[in-house]
């Protein structure tokens, strides 16, 4: 390039370079300065490139509609979508299970086989059964399995086992908070009252009777002889 006789760079002011150049607006630069607008320009220019195409994916993304018709997702074929449909897993059906015991222990009482309960209805009636024995299933609710005791007198004030006799026996258990403890008792407290009838006491013999049958059958012999 035809330059002056003493050419100087307009941006570093020095007057010694191996190459001279022009600028854009017709400036005379030195080799390096020319570098460096050079190289920053490029820089500008990749910076701008790159925003640019961030901002087309944008446009595009958020222009774009999938396949249940929203905007800003992915559209999926028919192929994507069957490969997407998957088996929906069925959980275990859950199986109760009850564990039977002979002794359970419920609010700070540990409850027997064979204990004495009492029962309360609705209208305030206390009735009194025997315990045979405890259930309690997996969520911890624990019921008994008991027999009623039939009372001898009406409306008895307290338990007597002498009061009472063995009745029906429940095979549905009922839950423990409707019953409350009254005292220990065997399993085998009612059995002899169960297993053998009641004793018949024998009657005193009346000695008038014993009088009248013997002159009955004194005249009946006679009336024979005749």
């Amino acid at each position: 390039m035809s330059l002056d006789h003493n050419p100087q760079c307009s941006a570093c002011k020095i007057a010694n370079s191996l190459m001279w150049r022009r600028g854009s607006n017709g400036e005379i630069l030195c080799n390096s300065c020319h570098l460096k607008r050079v190289n920053s320009s490029v820089r500008a220019q990749r910076q701008s490139s790159k925003e640019s195409k961030k901002l087309i994916a944008r446009i595009k993304a958020g222009t774009r509609k999938g396949w249940n018709g929203k905007s800003g997702e992915r559209s999926r074929g028919r192929r994507s979508l069957q490969k997407m449909k998957r088996k929906p897993y069925k959980s275990p059906e859950g199986f109760a299970t009850v564990v039977a015991a002979d002794r359970i222990y419920f609010k700070g009482i540990l409850y027997q086989a064979g204990d004495i309960v009492s029962i309360e209805d609705i209208e305030g009636d206390l009735y009194y059964a025997q315990l045979k024995g405890f259930l309690q299933d997996q969520y911890a609710q624990k019921t008994a399995v008991i027999t009623w005791l039939l009372p001898m007198v009406p409306k008895p004030s307290h338990f007597d086992p002498a009061l009472f006799l063995p009745g029906p026996e429940e095979d549905t258990p009922r839950p423990m908070e409707c019953m409350e403890f009254v005292c220990r008792a065997p399993t085998e407290l009612f059995k002899a009252r169960r297993e053998h009838p009641p004793f018949i006491t024998p009657r005193q013999p009346d000695l008038n009777d014993l009088a009248t049958v013997a002159e009955q059958l004194l005249s009946n012999e006679n009336h024979q002889q005749l």
